[in-house]
């Protein structure tokens, strides 16, 4: 039964822009409960998108489940894709929302991912406005973290890293790879796209394979220009600084789940999270992948289970 259930999408009951600031305009998402709990949700990326399965997560008739579009994603409109977009203008644009929907009372801060980064920021920035957090897929932004990914991982796939440096004709791979992608040639942007940023979704795959893509959108280009830009400037945050500051949500309730195998994030941020929080609960699954139908059946099962 489960298998199904996040086949079938839900409606929301509300959705537009914000007004615009620093020439972005800021698209929102509201399900459930015009009058329930409200859940603010952080989407993965950098420069993904609002899904609206992860608002099966909570029980849409307890809850206003509220997403928004990141600056330059999903549906929301910038006048210049990487001007003034950063950490501190998302986490400002999260509250002008909640402001904007006239919401003055704590809500929950879910993310997965990236949006697992977001959650817990904004707790940190504004403990006030927050009563429970939710994450998965946890990614902390530490420089171990993100270097995983950019460097560590070529001892799973050496393979991958050898045939990268072959195409780019460089040892160099972040810096070449910066070109392609920005360049104002389609075919460099092709090349960009079809190895170093389709490498975060090779790994973990055992039988990890390049290709070459013969088209792009430019919502998927303009997605890879936003994540390059977070990367290249580790995200916008002081190393660490997370757990830094953990000290001013450690009053927080706090769910957290992860996969066993997850190669994009591994579990010991989750775990690392975990023993910094007294009041946090976390169940490492046994599964393979990043953010999986299992592992949202697991967070599903703590927030119902928490809700007793």
């Amino acid at each position: 039964m489960f298998g199904n259930l996040f086949n079938f999408m839900p409606k929301p009951f509300d959705e537009g822009y914000l007004p615009e600031v620093d020439g972005h305009r800021v698209y929102y998402y509201q399900y459930g409960n015009p009058v329930g709990v409200p859940v603010l949700s952080f989407h993965g990326g950098p420069g993904g998108s609002s899904r609206p399965k992860y608002a099966k997560l909570f029980d849409l008739k307890k809850y206003r489940f509220i997403q928004f579009d990141q600056r330059g994603c999903g549906l929301s409109l910038a006048k210049d894709l990487l001007y003034r977009n950063d950490t501190s203008y998302l986490l400002q644009d999260a509250m002008h929302l909640l402001a904007h929907l006239h919401i003055d009372t704590p809500v929950i801060a879910h993310g997965v991912s990236w949006g697992s980064t977001m959650a817990l920021l904004f707790a940190e920035t504004y403990p006030q406005a927050v009563k429970q957090i939710v994450v998965s897929s946890v990614f902390l932004a530490r420089s171990e973290d993100y270097m995983w990914v950019n460097a560590d991982s070529e001892r799973f796939y050496p393979d991958l890293w050898a045939q990268m440096r072959e195409v780019y004709k460089s040892k160099d791979i972040f810096k070449v790879h910066k070109r392609l992608l920005f360049s104002d040639n389609e075919a460099d942007n092709l090349i960009a796209m079809s190895y170093w940023r389709s490498y975060e979704h090779q790994i973990g795959l055992l039988e990890p394979k390049f290709e070459k893509k013969t088209e792009i959108s430019e919502d998927l280009l303009n997605s890879a220009r936003i994540s390059f830009h977070y990367d290249e400037h580790h995200f916008f945050m002081n190393d660490n600084q997370i757990l830094r500051n953990i000290a001013k949500i450690a009053h927080i309730p706090t769910l957290i789940a992860h996969n066993r195998m997850d190669f994009c994030c591994v579990p010991k941020q989750a775990w690392d999270l975990h023993q910094a929080l007294p009041k946090s609960q976390l169940q490492i699954c046994g599964g393979y992948g990043h953010s999986t139908p299992a592992l949202l059946k697991a967070v599903k099962k703590m927030i119902r289970q928490n809700e007793k």
